[in-house]
């Protein structure tokens, strides 16, 4: 019996034995499969699993560039600072995460908790909590330890010179890219290359490893302007002061040098500080820069180019007499006024004294094709192109759309718009001889490492000749001498220029007794090295009162910091007259009632006796000797000064009063 379960159990042994063997087997194959199935099939996605577990991508923004003076002066640079960010979906007890971080960053704790629960919620991997962290909120983050806490270096973006030439910069949003201005314009060349850097983590997610994918990031480039820091802050200065004192809303000043086109200062008003973050919409009226953004309807100083016009399609010359009448003209049933029955004026005199109605005259005679053509040989009706957002061409119809008295209004500045920049480069063309050079704000770019590369110009151009410059350069000084720019009389320099005070006109309303006032000059008169354009936008008072001063401390302080050498005697420039309600035979006799030169004190040429003579008569006697001429009504000369036989002084000048 014995035997026999022995002969039994042998065989069930060997069956278990069997089945454990193919079990293990089988589990054998099956384990060899899912390790083939890893390691082979699956590698790759597995491999790419592990490493988004274990490694983090994050974007490393480069050094923004830094924008420049013409000088050493830093308008906008970045300095390296560092930011805090969480890892919200890491966060275990968020009101824990929410006091402690608050009151190391100083933040609103709502706030703070706010953001968490709205990342955790939306299942953000990454936030960033404090942009630009002080060194002691940094300090106090890293006492910490926390694990889905991190310190990111990145830059902030300042601007030490506050608001000087702000409006022309612009700033940055929250994204840190360009906001306005040049900002926005060279965004690409000033943020440079951002870069990707891997970090390590291990399994509590802390970082233990860093390194750059494709390269690290490259800085932007730095701009040199060629803005002078000396002559904006003096632009904006005087500027702010006439603005804030007269109530006026808006203005804009730009200064430009002649024979290199560049730009030495350009102001807005108002202005803003960049270094503040933009809050609310209506906050960005203060950002626009007027003088490029902002075309306006620039009245008289357009009869510049009228007179220029005249010059070189007529034969009309500056001593040619014009026809001015009395007060009104009537064109096609609208009336065209005058503040002074000006009979017959010279035309130099038509321009010293802004007469509408002898330059409407004179372009009657220039025709409004060749008015136009020289509208356009001054560069209105296209953008300067300075590359700055916003800039404006203005508006110049094509004479397609010229109505009959057309000319009669852009004669004098009306039924066309332009730029305080605009007026800059037109003004440029005659202090320069008749040549265009093209207006422009950036001087050099240097590259990290790289040597500075200097902006490429295009070739000047011959815009109207020579001597048609000149000519216009003398009769533009007598609008400072004797004209409607007295305001604008520098002290130690000559100087030349054109008001212009164009009505404002409103949809449903016409015009109203708000101006325009602007003031376009140069300095000084024989060999102009700057071009200074003040516009004074929603104001109730005329161009020479309130553009005249301005340019006047503007052109005085810019010619002392460029070392321009001066050019008459040092002496005080003499105050404008104040014209209030008198007529115009009171105000001749005021301006004439002046000091006799004493014959035996001083050699000189000697005052012919005009009396008697008609006015073609006395301007062909006094082209002929050299003099120059101010004539006054028509007729016949019943009066001078200087008095005949009387010694005249050097500007050769003789009033000359006519009746009939």
């Amino acid at each position: 019996m014995d035997s026999n379960l022995e002969t039994t159990a042998e065989p069930q042994s060997h069956k278990r034995l069997i089945i454990v063997t193919w079990c293990s087997l089988v589990w054998g194959l099956i384990i060899f499969g899912r390790l083939v199935q890893l390691q082979v099939v699956e590698h790759e996605q597995l491999a790419d699993r592990a490493k988004a577990q274990q490694t983090k991508e994050l974007n490393v923004a480069a050094m923004r560039g830094q924008i420049l003076t013409r000088g050493q002066g830093k308008l906008a640079m970045s300095v390296p600072v560092d930011s805090i960010h969480v890892t919200p979906l890491q966060i275990p007890d968020v009101d824990f995460a929410t006091s402690l971080l608050s009151t190391a960053l100083d933040l609103d704790p709502a706030e703070v908790e706010r953001r968490i629960m709205t990342a955790r919620r939306d299942g953000r991997g990454d936030l960033r909590l404090k942009e630009h962290a002080t060194l002691e909120q940094v300090d106090r983050i890293r006492s910490f330890h926390l694990d889905y806490v991190s310190i990111r270096g990145t830059g902030r973006r300042i601007y030490p010179k506050q608001t000087l030439a702000a409006n022309l910069l612009g700033s940055l949003n929250g994204d840190g890219e360009g906001e306005g201005g040049l900002e926005f314009s060279l965004n690409e060349e000033l943020a440079g290359l951002d870069a990707k850097v891997l970090v390590e983590r291990d399994s509590r997610s802390r970082g233990y490893g860093r390194k750059y994918k494709g390269g690290a990031p490259t800085a932007g480039a730095n701009v040199r302007l060629t803005i002078d820091e000396g002559i904006q802050f003096s632009a904006e200065s005087a500027l702010r002061e006439a603005l804030v004192e007269g109530k006026i809303p808006f203005g804009s000043l730009v200064v430009l040098h002649v024979k290199t086109g560049e730009i030495l200062a350009m102001a807005s008003w108002p202005t803003f500080d960049p270094n503040v973050k933009l809050l609310q919409k209506g906050e960005m009226a203060s950002r626009v820069n007027h003088a490029v953004s902002v075309p306006f309807e620039p009245g008289s100083v357009c009869k510049v180019v009228t007179m220029t016009a005249a010059l070189e399609t007529t034969n009309l010359r500056p001593e040619t007499p014009i026809l001015c009448g009395g007060t009104v003209m009537r064109i096609l049933g609208r009336d065209i006024h005058d503040e002074h029955a000006y009979g017959v004026l010279p035309m130099e005199l038509v321009l010293a004294k802004s007469s509408n109605l002898g330059s409407v005259n004179i372009g009657m005679r220039v025709g409004k094709e060749n008015l136009h053509e020289y509208m356009r040989r001054f560069g209105f009706g296209s953008a300067v192109g300075l590359g700055l957002p916003g800039e404006s061409a203005g508006v110049l119809y094509p004479l397609r759309k010229w109505q009959p008295d057309s000319i009669a209004s852009v004669a004098i500045g009306h039924e066309m718009m332009t730029t305080t920049l605009q007026l800059a480069q037109a003004a440029g063309i005659i202090a320069n001889n008749g040549v265009w050079v093209k207006p422009h704000i950036v001087m050099e770019r240097q590259e990290p490492g790289e040597e500075p590369v200097k902006e490429v110009m295009p070739p000047p151009e011959q815009r109207i000749k020579p001597e048609t410059a000149i000519k216009m350069r003398r009769m533009m000084e007598m609008v400072v001498l004797e004209g409607t720019g007295k305001a604008a009389k520098l002290k130690g320099y000559t100087s030349g220029g054109k008001t212009g005070t164009g009505k404002i006109f409103e949809v449903g309303k016409g015009y109203q007794r708000l101006y325009n006032s602007t003031f376009m000059g140069f300095a000084p008169v024989s060999n102009p090295e700057i071009v200074v354009v003040v516009t004074l936008n929603r104001t109730s008072k005329l161009a020479g009162g309130v553009a005249g001063p301005v340019f006047r401390k503007v052109a005085q302080n810019a010619l002392r910091i460029l070392g321009v050498q001066r050019d008459v005697p040092d002496t005080e420039p003499t105050p404008a007259p104040v014209i209030g309600a008198e007529d115009e035979e009171e105000e001749e006799e005021r301006e004439m009632n002046v000091a006799e030169v004493d014959p035996n004190l001083v050699a000189g040429p000697k005052a012919p006796n005009f009396k008697g003579m008609t006015l073609r008569a006395v301007l062909q006697q006094s082209a002929a000797a050299g003099l120059r001429v101010d004539a006054v009504g028509s007729g016949i000369a019943k009066r001078q000064q200087p008095p005949p036989g009387a010694v005249l002084d050097a500007t050769r000048r003789i009033r000359v009063v006519f009746s009939r």
